[in-house]
């Protein structure tokens, strides 16, 4: 691809005309094989805190949060989006289980990196939210606190997951995010569709659907059911009830588990929507903003 894809630069557009800062970033991840390519958007004032984003199994930086990313700026923070090894367009990662548990940490630190110090929060999606509780858990991230999105504690889909989740992507609040990313851009990726926009660099004999076995493995490795009563920060978890991909139930479980830990169930809301939901959106910036002093938007 000789150029950016349409969601971001749906995206640039959008953030750009609203008046907030976008700043390319690259930083090494010798461990990963590769160079990270983020993003550092800033509000129209000086920040009060600082947001570092983990993203979903190949998506990338920029989707599905942008809409969230909005919402945080429009409360003073700045977020720092960064791909995780293997996914996004302009990164050269590679993943790799032994080492994308680094992820987290390594993106906290170019994140804080010759910045004024600021209260710092961690959101994870997906894949993304147990990276985020796994960082925390182990102490290689010392976060106020931390939301977690739509995080299995294991993947199966299947036919009936996917249908749902098509049915999902046609939901009202879903296709509003085209404002954000473009009639094209607001496509997401699923097998080998849209893959050239949303790559995943991993084994050379991983194919288009082979990666929901690599992720699922991931997830069990990283045991959140044993790591959770370790987490002393915060923790906002938010689920959609529709969610065949990530339960509410995994929700629950890990709300028991978690020292301290408040729960969203976003109603009819599927593994794709609940992130863009504005329930979800709201809930979850005004949450970090009350942890962080911040004026209500």
């Amino acid at each position: 691809m000789s150029r950016p894809p349409a969601h971001h630069r749906g995206a640039e557009r959008w953030l750009r005309a609203s008046g907030y800062g976008w700043e390319r970033v690259r930083y090494p991840r010798p461990e990963a094989g590769g160079e990270v390519a983020a993003f550092r958007l800033s509000p129209a004032g000086p920040p009060r805190g600082r947001v570092v984003a983990a993203h979903g199994a190949c998506d990338d930086a920029l989707f599905p949060l942008v809409a969230l990313y909005a919402s945080l700026l429009e409360r003073g923070f700045e977020v720092f989006a960064f791909d995780l090894d293997g996914n996004g367009w302009e990164s050269t990662t590679r993943f790799s289980p032994d080492t994308i548990r680094g992820a987290v940490a390594a993106a906290a630190r170019e994140a804080e990196r010759g910045r004024p110090a600021l209260p710092l929060h961690l959101v994870g999606h997906s894949l993304g939210g147990a990276l985020v509780l796994d960082s925390v858990a182990r102490g290689a991230v010392e976060a106020e606190s931390a939301v977690v999105i739509a995080t299995p504690l294991e993947v199966r889909i299947t036919a009936g997951t996917a249908w749902a989740e098509l049915c999902g992507f046609l939901r009202p609040a879903t296709l509003r995010q085209r404002v954000f990313y473009g009639v094209a851009g607001v496509l997401p990726a699923f097998g080998p569709v849209k893959r050239s926009a949303y790559p995943f660099r991993g084994d050379a004999r991983t194919g288009n659907f082979d990666y929901v076995a690599v992720f699922d493995a991931l997830l069990r490795a990283t045991d959140l059911r044993r790591s959770a009563e370790r987490v002393r920060a915060p923790v906002l978890l938010v689920y959609g009830e529709r969610d065949g991909i990530a339960p509410a139930a995994h929700g629950e479980a890990l709300a028991r588990l978690l020292p301290d830990a408040e729960r969203l169930r976003v109603p009819g809301a599927t593994h794709f929507s609940t992130a863009s939901s504005p329930a979800a959106v709201g809930r979850v910036a005004g949450w970090l903003a009350a942890r962080t002093g911040v004026p209500a938007a």
